[in-house]
């Protein structure tokens, strides 16, 4: 008599194609539960377009990737089914199939926020544990998580984590040629025969022809790689994505001859080539985009805007932007903080990308192209204008913004001076009123540390001790409230902890530090090179 399986692991997905995070997820789970169903799916909900290589591709390669795993395997059912392949389906059949058994939907981190809106979601939460794999880069906070569960459902975190493997990347990369960096070897080897995943091939074929060197090419598919996750985080189509970064660059090298060879016709090429040379090679790109391609004008503005940037920027263009400018291979000073940000916030990753750019650019004594100017005005006021409307957002049982100006007014006996006395004001004049505030308030050991030279972060460091976590707070409060009320300005950020307070200006970052958080961090000590800090008291 066959022994009951007690627990069966079922791990659905597109598989197109199978990747090395894929085959990482079902070793694991081989190890841990008695069946491990590996299911392709026909049509995924969440990618409706359909897949690029057939089910019957997809099949072969899962199973030569997981041949060597006895208790894995991978399913035809859903692919023989017509229709979208809904998560409810395949639980209700398993449960059946496996009668007794208790099912464990496999899921990444990343989908763990949308699982209330499944198919079926109390049918799931209630015949269903999801089985949570941690994908590198999308941690499920705690707040998300205990919404899902309180609305019944039952996740259990896999004791390891995967890389961010994606397969519209793996599909960029084998047009390339390099399926095998991300792909297990098998599947490059069947890709490689079959000739699957040819959709971006034609772009890969034209970076000979215009000249594209092979160190741009690398960079090419790191920001692809990049583009891939901003798209899937911010809700992005992920195939104009792909299509736009594998042209950002292909004009780099491309001269004239070659353009009029291919009768290519860039916009304002002979000014460009003599005013700004280094932003030539975006509108070259987009004329190869458009002429070349015949590509839709959203792919021909994010190629066209993803060096200088503009004030009408889309979701894509942003996208295409920030990739380039945070993909792994870029090591700059503030790499690692924009990349979180542009994961968070692709507005005000702009505006510190583009204020970043702009102050390189004088540092260098270069000129600045006018649609740089004027996008980072406009991320400033887009950014400024979320920052009022998040303030200004109403909190159950609290005073209203009008009833607190009211009491505050009350109690001072006196109307504000006019707002706006700070607005357009240098970096150093902004940090220096607000290091006063602070000294005013009992704040201690205020500093101004100037790291213009240092960072491009911001051009003022303001750093304040304070002797409780209850004047960590009312500092970081008291600062807030000068700049809003009586300057008309709003923090960009506001991290407040108990131990340090964050208020980032764009241009000044203030850090309130409870002494021993001050003391061990030793902020001053890091950024001090001498005759850059200014004391206060």
């Amino acid at each position: 008599m066959k022994a009951k399986l007690q627990k069966v692991a079922v791990f659905g997905g597109s598989f197109d194609p199978v990747t090395n995070a894929h085959v990482e997820i079902i070793r694991n789970l081989s190890k841990k539960f008695s069946r491990v169903v590996v299911l392709p799916c026909r049509v995924s909900p969440f990618k409706q377009e359909g897949c690029s290589a057939d089910g019957e591709d997809r099949v072969k390669m899962l199973r030569k990737v997981t041949a060597d795993m006895e208790n894995v395997k991978v399913s035809k059912w859903e692919l023989k089914r017509e229709g979208i392949s809904y998560s409810v389906d395949a639980v209700k059949h398993y449960a059946e199939k496996y009668e007794g058994a208790a099912i464990w939907f496999v899921i990444g981190s990343d989908c763990v926020a949308g699982l209330p809106d499944w198919k079926d979601a109390d049918y799931l939460a209630a015949n269903a544990t999801f089985y949570v794999v941690r994908r590198v880069g999308h941690a499920v906070p705690k707040k998300v998580s205990d919404g899902v569960k309180a609305l019944g459902f039952t996740l259990k975190s896999a004791n390891f984590k995967v890389p961010d493997d994606s397969s519209a990347y793996v599909r960029a990369a084998a047009a390339l040629g390099r399926a095998g960096d991300c792909v297990p070897i098998e599947a490059a080897a069947y890709i490689e025969k079959h000739q699957l995943y040819g959709e971006y091939a034609p772009y890969a074929a034209a970076y000979k022809k215009f000249g594209l060197k092979e160190e741009r090419i690398m960079h090419t598919l790191r920001a692809v790689k990049a583009g891939v996750r901003l798209a899937k985080i911010h809700g992005q189509d992920v195939k104009q994505t792909v299509t736009a970064l594998l042209l950002h660059d292909i004009g780099k090298y491309a001269d004239k001859a070659v353009l009029q060879k291919h009768k290519i016709v860039p916009e304002n090429y002979d000014a460009l080539l003599q005013q700004a040379p280094a932003v030539l090679h975006a509108y070259v790109s987009a004329a190869i985009a458009r002429d070349y391609f015949g590509c839709n004008e959203q792919i021909v503005h994010a190629v066209q805007t993803h060096t200088t940037g503009s004030a009408d920027m889309s979701t894509l263009d942003k996208i295409v932007f920030l990739a380039d400018a945070v993909e792994e291979g870029r090591d700059y000073e503030g790499v690692e903080s924009l990349r979180k940000l542009a994961a968070k916030d692709l507005d005000r990753a702009m505006l510190r990308a583009l204020r970043a750019t702009i102050k390189c650019l004088k540092a260098e004594n270069k000129p600045v192209f006018g649609e740089t100017t004027a996008a980072a005005r406009h991320f400033a006021e887009v950014c400024r204008a979320a920052a009022v409307a998040k303030k200004a957002a109403p909190v159950f049982g609290a005073p209203t913004a009008t009833e607190q100006t009211s009491k505050r007014a009350g109690a001072q006996g006196k109307p504000r001076p006019p707002a706006g006395d700070l607005k357009g004001k240098d970096g150093k004049t902004v940090a220096t009123s607000i290091a006063q505030w602070l000294c005013d308030k009992k704040g201690r050991n205020v500093v101004v540390l100037d790291v213009a030279q240092k960072t491009v972060v911001a051009d003022c460091f303001v750093i304040a001790g304070a002797g409780s976590t209850t004047a960590v707070k009312a500092l970081a409060d008291y600062v807030d409230e000068k700049m809003s009320k009586d300057h008309g300005i709003e923090p960009l950020r506001r991290d407040i902890s108990p131990k340090w307070a964050v208020l980032d200006y764009g241009d000044v970052i203030v850090h309130i530090q409870h002494e021993e958080a001050r003391e061990f961090y030793r902020l001053e000590k890091l950024w001090d090179n001498g005759d850059n800090i200014t004391h206060f008291a």
